[in-house]
């Protein structure tokens, strides 16, 4: 018996370079998947008292990929009833909108998504909705009382009157990082609001990646101060897209890396890397935020398989 098994722990680490899951079978369905750490997807955390999110960028193409990852949200959110859902930016592809009445919005956005009213969508830009006008989409989001896009950069807190603590999502326009500006008022009202918070849960927002296992290797020009706030004040997850793929990065000291960005455009590969998890495909995560334990869960055409759990190590009582 020795040599048999010998030859499959031999071979296990070579298979998993292909797809071979911790359990040393091979995933014939994905070669691009990645997985280390995971816990089978159980729905009895939904018993507990908490928020539950779904994470979805990278969207906008009006295509049947777009419609694919949308399906997924909305058969999802029929099993397991979600509270909102955060957009990771590049909600328009491929020049974002040029009016608040562009028809770009409908065929784009309001005719994928009705099947989600009244969801709460939680929107942050990305660089093609810069290379449309940043002030429609705030009034095409103001049309709706389901979405929230006040301003380039906003805080929205969510609570309950069942929870004796609240979520604070901080969504950041990462855009002007990466044009080579050093956007002082954002950092500056960055830092203000999670001091503010210091004792509370925040979770930021930004469409490109700090850091990232794909196409884009992350962000140099968000690696500076920005990452020096998210370190400082202890946010347990940043949430981005960008890289057209899904990705969940271990903590780096008290902050975990969460990619979203298989809502719809062309695909791009995944290196693992450190990787908890990577996979190229389409889809979302989604997100269940207890008090003590955050639960990150990627929803792909195989359907819910996977989850991590993300314990919380700060106070979340206000």
């Amino acid at each position: 018996m020795l040599k048999p098994l010998l030859f499959i722990f031999i071979l296990c680490p070579v298979l998993y370079l292909y797809g071979c899951n911790d359990d040393g079978k091979e995933n014939t369905l994905n070669e691009d998947l990645c997985l280390q750490g995971q816990l089978a997807f159980d729905p009895v955390i939904f018993q507990q008292n908490g928020f539950h999110l779904f994470v979805i960028g990278d969207t906008g193409t009006g295509d049947v990929n777009q419609q694919t990852a949308a399906a997924l949200l909305e058969s999802y959110h029929l099993s397991y009833p979600l509270d909102g859902i955060i957009h990771t930016g590049d909600i328009f592809y491929p020049n974002g909108l040029g009016s608040a009445d562009d028809t770009t919005a409908y065929s784009k956005f309001t005719s994928v998504y009705q099947g989600l009213s009244p969801l709460p969508w939680y929107l942050a830009a990305g660089n093609h909705d810069h290379d449309g006008s940043i002030q429609a989409l705030i009034s095409f989001a103001g049309e709706f009382d389901a979405l929230h896009f006040p301003e380039p950069y906003y805080l929205k807190s969510l609570s309950r009157p069942d929870l004796n603590w609240q979520v604070n999502l901080l969504a950041t326009d990462t855009t002007p990082f990466t044009l080579g500006l050093v956007p002082a008022g954002q950092l500056a009202w960055l830092q203000n609001q999670l001091s503010a918070r210091e004792n509370q849960l925040n979770l930021v927002i930004g469409h490109h990646p700090v850091f990232s296992n794909g196409k884009y290797d992350g962000t140099e020009e968000l690696q500076g101060s920005f990452y020096q706030l998210l370190k400082q004040y202890r946010v347990p997850l940043y949430l981005s897209g960008h890289d057209h793929n899904l990705q969940l990065l271990p903590r780096r000291e008290s902050t975990a890396f969460l990619i979203s960005g298989g809502g719809g455009a062309p695909l791009h590969g995944v290196s693992c890397g450190e990787n908890l998890y990577g996979d190229k495909n389409h889809g979302g995560f989604s997100l269940f935020i207890s008090q003590k334990n955050m639960y990150v869960i990627p929803v792909t055409p195989d359907g819910p398989k996977h989850m991590f759990s993300l314990p919380l190590e700060q106070v979340t009582d206000n």
